[in-house]
């Protein structure tokens, strides 16, 4: 039976939404004080979720897309169900994400066998490559706007989106366990989110977002 964190969960404070936060509610030094409190294996596995899905790690520095497959592949063997529930939501999102940036300069469908992505829905995007959503706008609801923000190349509003996304996705895990391994999780990322919100600026939101462009133009 996973382990309750009473102590631990009522010790954090509040995390404000994304759009009404104005700083952080708790430093990371202190938030790992209190995340001593965690079991050393829930621990481990969290500190290891962090390196593959903090924001900065997977929309502002990925590594190659072929690393990222297979780290990913490899966590999702060895690390508990919120934390691969997470982790397959985060890279699924981020595989859309890409192939919204592929498909916009110009390049073809990932052929058969490249290791470009990870999740349930690739088959689908590239058999309907050329439809503005994949075919997928029912299951994610977020993609017309988000293909729309790349468009006009918005990069602020494409970035605040997706963090609301992942936001959200995560207070519902939160509330599904509120005082277990869960909630924790959930907190520590969403004050990864908020770390990253509040260190957003439009002009370094515009250099990332060429970043990423120049990445996608380069490998087609």
């Amino acid at each position: 039976m996973a382990a309750a964190y009473y102590t631990l969960i009522g010790s954090l404070p509040h995390l404000p939404r994304l759009d009404q936060a104005e700083r952080l509610p708790i430093s990371r030094l202190k938030l790992e004080q209190r995340l001593r409190m965690l079991e050393t294996e829930d621990a481990e596995q969290l500190a290891r979720a962090e390196t593959l899905a903090a924001w900065q790690m997977t929309l502002s520095k990925p590594k190659t897309d072929a690393d990222m497959v297979a780290r990913y592949q490899e966590a999702m063997h060895s690390m508990q169900p919120v934390l691969r529930d997470f982790l397959e939501f985060r890279f699924g999102l981020q595989t859309l994400v890409a192939a919204l940036r592929r498909r916009q300069v110009g390049a073809p469908a990932p052929a058969r066998g490249e290791a470009w992505g990870t999740g349930p829905w690739l088959p689908t995007i590239v058999r309907l490559w050329n439809e503005p959503d994949f075919g997928l706008a029912k299951v994610h609801p977020w993609l017309p706007e988000a293909r729309g923000y790349l468009e006009r190349q918005d990069a602020l509003a494409l970035e605040r989106q997706l963090m609301t996304v992942v936001w959200n996705w995560l207070s519902r895990t939160a509330e599904s366990n509120a005082f277990g391994y869960e909630a924790v999780v959930a907190y520590v990322f969403r004050w990864d989110l908020l770390r990253a919100w509040l260190a957003r600026s439009p002009a370094a939101a515009k250099t990332r977002f060429q970043a990423l462009i120049k990445e996608v133009t380069d490998v087609s």
